[in-house]
């Protein structure tokens, strides 16, 4: 057997299976019961919400508290020195 052959059928094989595969889904969904055909979603426009919920304001801080992770640089050193927070390579003072 040659490729030419094998991808010959290879080919006829894929064919044939995707070609039973969509007759078989065209001939079954002419067969849905009755109640799944005519399930239909609605939706209320006019309801209010039962409540309203007030969104928390955020914080503002100063951009080099956020870049930091929450403590200004001065901070971060000294927790370095107290050996409070785990570094990866040393920090020069």
């Amino acid at each position: 057997m040659n490729w030419m052959k094998f991808i010959l059928w290879l080919s006829v094989i894929y064919l044939a299976y995707y070609g039973a595969v969509l007759l078989w889904d065209f001939l079954r969904s002419g067969k849905l019961p009755p109640d799944e055909k005519s399930e239909i979603i609605s939706f209320d426009e006019d309801a209010e919400p039962a409540q309203e919920i007030s969104a928390p304001q955020p914080e503002i801080y100063d951009a080099s508290v956020l870049s930091s992770g929450g403590v200004s640089l001065k901070q971060l050193f000294s927790l370095a020195r107290e050996e409070a927070i785990e570094y990866i390579r040393p920090v020069s003072f």
